[in-house]
């Protein structure tokens, strides 16, 4: 006899601020159609006669009302983000008529912001008024509710670690940018998934539309459905250009919807399940990296299978880059062949005019690195010759990218340039594609704010110290990585003690007082810190240095290398007059720091376009 299947009820498909959001006007925002009105995320899972619900948003109460729901047998939560606990105390009418606690699943991280946020629910306290009532259930791994076992599948929301559930046939995945490789392996033979898909724009912690598909393409679920959808998206506009391309079966979900999943798992699900494991495993998958095109093709030629070529110096791979990659990815996975990106090293400028040649924002292992996120397979990194800069356009596609690299499809941006004294352009190479059988894709800039996204503008932004606009045009924080290296002991003597970063790359921001995070070697979730870039003047320092001050951290650190992430300037440097002076700005520092990170917890990263 089947299993009775699980019903799915989409109680919420918006964003954080939900659409219509407070005095927005536009299109969407004063759409008549009611698909475009969308409550905080949330979903509603009913099977035999009881009720799960996925996150308690700030629209809870209006939620269950609007679908009459009268019992709740327990709650996931996903993570601790305001949008999605805000609706906690509602659940006080369940406890009163069932006259039981309810089971709540999440992580510590989430308790632990639960319990600040409702502290009256589990301080102890006698009070006249009820409280909500309920037992917390930290996730380890798979457990059972409405007599099916739920998958938990660790993603990646930016830097925060949270979770998404797979039950049955079904997986949803709300707020999240990554989905690491070891959390894929849980989600095959899916009917059903309901997926992160923000907008077009790149976000720092939510999946585009464009990232969203990609990943729709990997895991081949037979229909997907987008949430978390921001005002940028008209419901019916969407589906409309969804159905052009070619892809019927992946819609946007919409407040209301229903669906009906089978509760049985397939083998394959149940072997990965005893698999599941607490931490999130790796970031990204490995690239493989080659240093001529030579090793590549003996590498993959007997596949033959051909790449997917992206191309191009990829420096700091800001959300231009990323458009190409995850193109050039998609494509890939179209066609079956290698999505692999071709770069040099060191940058043709640096061989042909080193005296105006600009300084590298990454450095390889960070390209690499990057590359994988993207979701690429291999990577050719040619060293830049003399003797490579004399082949002519022709000769750089037959005998690199024709005879070596078996291209199928090239990916480039629109003022891509190549060969003998940059001789070839888009149009040259499209004419050569048609000669040699491949085809080109150029793709379009990314405007940011009415600006074309470049290298150029980056480094002139990370000069300047304006380390947040930067970030909004690379996507994430820039990152300084390095050993960390003795200092002088002034800090730790008179201030507060410092790791001293030799930092590998060649662009430093301008000298002053930052907000950042800085992951230790060793470990996977980043910590708060303040960094110092300057010359330590009230020290007559003589030596531009690098000084991190961990917050919140007691004892030795015994890490030798570091990575910095630049989130916000708070200050030039500046010389004080003793190094009492200099404490007291410190402190203060230090608080606005934390001032930073706690306005950043509550708003989500501050707002929707940061």
């Amino acid at each position: 006899m089947p299993l009775a299947p699980i019903k799915v009820t989409v109680l919420g498909s918006g964003t954080s601020m939900g659409v219509p959001s407070l005095g927005c006007h536009c299109r969407v925002c004063s759409s008549k159609d009611p698909h475009d009105n969308r409550l905080r995320p949330s979903l509603l899972l009913s099977r035999n006669g009881q009720n799960v619900v996925i996150d308690t948003t700030p629209d809870f109460r209006q939620q269950a009302l609007r679908v009459g729901l009268d019992r709740l047998d327990a709650i996931l939560l996903t993570h601790g983000h305001a949008d999605h606990i805000l609706g906690f105390d509602d659940i006080r009418p369940f406890n009163i008529r069932q006259q039981a606690a309810l089971p709540v699943y999440g992580t510590a991280e989430t308790f632990e912001i639960i319990r600040r946020a409702f502290s009256y629910v589990f301080d102890g306290r006698p009070t006249l008024s009820t409280v909500p009532s309920v037992d917390l259930h930290v996730v380890k791994g798979p457990f059972e509710l409405l007599g099916i076992p739920f998958v938990p599948v660790p993603l990646l929301h930016g830097d925060l670690e949270v979770l998404g559930f797979r039950f049955g046939r079904a997986a949803y995945l709300t707020d999240f940018s990554e989905l690491p490789d070891s959390s894929a392996a849980l989600l095959e033979d899916l009917d059903e998934l309901i997926l992160d898909a923000l907008r077009d724009i790149p976000h720092p912690m939510h999946q585009t539309v464009e990232q969203a598909l990609a990943l729709i393409a990997r895991l081949k679920p037979r229909r997907a459905w987008f949430t978390h959808i921001a005002h940028d998206l008209s419901h019916a506009e969407t589906n409309e250009r969804l159905r052009k391309l070619g892809l019927p079966h992946v819609q946007l979900a919409y407040d209301g919807l229903q669906l009906e999943v089978r509760a049985d798992v397939p083998a394959p699900a149940a072997a990965s399940r005893a698999r599941v494991a607490s931490g999130l495993g790796a970031r990204s998958r490995p690239v493989l990296a080659f240093h001529t095109a030579e090793d590549w093709a003996a590498h993959f030629a007997a596949s033959g299978r051909g790449s997917v070529l992206a191309i191009g110096n990829f420096d700091g791979i800001h959300l231009g880059h990323q458009a190409i990659l995850r193109a050039a990815v998609l494509r890939a996975r179209e066609t079956g062949a290698i999505a692999t990106a071709l770069t040099f090293d060191p940058s043709p400028r640096k061989v042909l005019r080193p005296e105006s040649a600009p300084p590298r924002l990454s450095t390889n292992a960070q390209r690499m690195e990057w590359f994988g996120v993207a979701g690429l397979e291999a990577a050719v990194v040619l060293p830049f010759t003399l003797e490579l800069a004399r082949l002519s356009p022709e000769e750089f596609v037959v005998e690199i990218l024709v005879r070596n690299l078996h291209i199928r499809a090239i990916l480039v941006g629109e003022n891509f340039r190549f060969g003998h004294r940059q001789a070839g352009d888009v149009k040259h190479l499209r004419e050569l594609g048609m000669r040699y059988g491949f085809e080109v894709v150029v793709i379009p800039p990314v405007v940011y704010k009415d600006e074309i996204v470049s290298s150029t503008v980056i480094r002139r932004e990370i000069a300047a110290g304006e380390v947040l606009h930067a970030s909004c045009l690379l996507g994430r924080p820039f990152v300084l990585t390095g050993e960390v290296v003795s200092g002088t002991g002034t800090g730790r003597r008179f201030t507060f003690p410092t790791l001293n970063l030799a930092p590998e790359q060649e662009l430093l921001p301008a000298r002053g007082v930052y907000v950042t995070r800085t992951l230790l070697e060793g470990e996977t979730k980043s910590r708060r810190s303040v960094t110092n870039v300057g010359m330590r003047p009230t020290f007559n320092g003589s030596a531009l240095s690098v000084e991190t001050h961990l917050l919140d951290f007691v004892g030795e650190v015994t890490a030798k290398r570091i990575e910095v992430r630049f989130w916000k300037r708070l200050r030039e440097e500046k010389k004080f007059n003793g190094a009492e002076e200099l404490r007291t700005q410190i402190e203060l520092d230090i608080a606005n720091a934390h001032k930073f990170f706690s306005r950043l917890r509550r708003f989500r990263s501050a707002r929707e376009h940061v």
